[in-house]
């Protein structure tokens, strides 16, 4: 089925990545969606009347590889599951076709709104330097000097964006999980996230899934990864996605 979702993506009207960073949409609003892979070709026709795809030298599918950093006691995990409210994720992330590589953080400040640290590095990073470090813990209050690599993820995008330029769409498959030597694969799963402009918040993709009583659905690469791999750490409030995924 993601094949078949694929072929009918190129009959897209393509844009360049020049023309997708004009659509910065600083105020906005971020949801996600958790689908299977047969539930593609459901909203292929909202995406065929009502959107564009990125398409850079003729490729429309783009592989990302993350490596995510924690303390060893996963504080940053734990702040998310208890809802902390300046919580932060820090990972190195790699653009695989472009060979770019960055270093980033993400700190949650409010409920709808994240402040971003990315910075341009050499390479895929799998270890933290003390400058690095030093940047981290002026993001947190937590002590940061046991951070080390704890999980990697890879994944598939097709980046879309709609006539009116007010919305950014996502939509990652292909999602694998590597800790160790171990790897876990979801390649059912789809995760749709949507970014909208709260100035207008007009959305053919969020009427469709309200029309077939598909609702939002928090989802975490980093989060995902890390309760999958360790079967002592807690996990209380993210059983609705562990259930949602298992159904798929």
């Amino acid at each position: 089925m993601i094949q078949s979702f694929i072929q009918s993506i190129q009959t897209l009207s393509p844009i360049t990545l020049e023309q997708l960073d004009r659509v910065s949409l600083q105020n906005r609003i971020d949801s996600k969606y958790v689908l299977s892979s047969d539930q593609l070709s459901d909203i292929l026709p909202c995406l065929m009347e009502n959107y564009s795809v990125l398409d850079i030298d003729g490729n429309k599918v783009f592989s990302y590889e993350n490596n995510y950093f924690d303390t060893k006691e996963f504080q940053f995990y734990k702040d998310h599951h208890n809802s902390y409210l300046h919580r932060i994720k820090v990972r190195s992330r790699k653009y695989v076709e472009s060979d770019l590589c960055f270093f980033e953080i993400k700190k949650k400040e409010k409920v709808d709104r994240t402040n971003k640290f990315r910075e341009k590095v050499a390479g895929m990073m799998s270890e933290i330097d003390g400058n690095q470090k030093r940047v981290i813990q002026s993001f947190t209050r937590k002590n940061v000097d046991d951070i080390q690599l704890i999980l990697k993820n890879n994944f598939k995008r097709i980046t879309l964006i709609n006539h009116q330029n007010t919305e950014r769409v996502t939509v990652d498959f292909g999602l694998h999980f590597i800790q160790n030597e171990r790897t876990i694969h979801l390649e059912n799963v789809v995760i749709i996230e949507i970014k909208q402009s709260k100035i207008s918040q007009l959305s053919p993709l969020v009427d469709f899934f309200k029309s077939k009583h598909i609702r939002k659905q928090n989802f975490s690469k980093y989060i995902y990864g890390v309760l999958v791999f360790n079967s002592e750490i807690k996990k209380n409030n993210f059983l609705r996605i562990i259930k949602k995924i298992k159904s798929i």
